[in-house]
């Protein structure tokens, strides 16, 4: 077999798989695919619906089912916690991806978890979280390829250590600043950009050089205003003084 190109995320319910499964998918240009999801799809429930209606063995069947039958490429998959308990499932997902256990301690697990029953974990009677979390661990820990150990790390530092362990480089996104219009005879840009968008160079030109002319009529007009304001108050102040020399010349008589 080649290349793997899928990666697989397993670990306690609240390690991050989602979280880190949506940001690592976007920045390696793959797909997400949450299997707790397909699972609801596929059977039109929720998960603690199917818990309810199955029970908890039946439940696993079901997630076993759902996972060993998983065709996907190029995708990022995060399974349910308990997707360990089932060989078929994961003997499938370690065939067709590269299996990393996001480890966390359980101290910290038990800080993030809120409704176990919502996130679809149930205990058996008289289990505790911590045996939940000691019976899972060695099981996540023999199926892995890779182990990620997330203590006090961000979520940024923690898929910057995934790429760095699996050789991987975000893919490029275009630089669309140094997009070049393709030339015609003349040397000049051709218009490529006439349908709703930008305007083009050319239109950017003529655009350009009307608003210069609209400047350059207004200049006109506000200097022609000017000046006719400025007759205006020069025959205004003659008129004053030709009203001076009556008056005086008046009083004089």
């Amino acid at each position: 077999m080649g290349r793997k190109t899928n990666i697989t995320l397993i670990g306690m319910p609240a390690s991050g798989k989602s979280s880190v499964g949506v940001v690592l998918a976007k920045r390696l240009g793959k797909r997400f695919v949450d299997t707790d999801i397909v699972i609801q799809e596929k059977y039109g429930k929720l998960l603690k619906e199917l818990i309810e209606e199955h029970g908890d063995d039946g439940f696993r069947e079901i997630e076993d089912e759902v996972n060993a039958s998983l065709d996907v490429t190029d995708s990022i998959i995060s399974p349910g916690g308990s997707v360990v308990y089932g060989e078929k499932a994961m003997e499938h997902l370690k065939e067709i991806s590269v299996v990393i256990y996001l480890e966390l301690s359980y101290t910290a697990i038990k800080s993030r978890l809120g409704d176990l029953r919502e996130r679809g974990i149930t205990l058996k009677e008289g289990q505790t979280l911590k045996d939940l979390y000691l019976e899972r661990t060695p099981l996540y820990a023999k199926y892995a390829d890779i182990t990620v150990n997330e203590m006090k790390k961000t979520l940024s530092k923690t898929i910057d250590e995934i790429c760095e362990i699996l050789g991987e480089k975000p893919k490029k996104k275009r630089n669309f600043k140094s997009r070049r219009f393709p030339k015609n005879k003349n040397g000049k840009e051709k218009n490529v950009r006439d349908n709703g968008g930008r305007l083009n160079k050319d239109k950017s030109k003529e655009k350009t050089a009307n608003e210069k002319l609209s400047k350059d009529v207004s200049k006109k007009e506000r200097f022609a205003k000017n000046s006719a304001l400025q007759k205006n108050n020069k025959k205004t102040d003659n008129n004053q003084r030709k009203n001076k020399k009556r008056y005086f010349k008046n009083n004089e008589n």
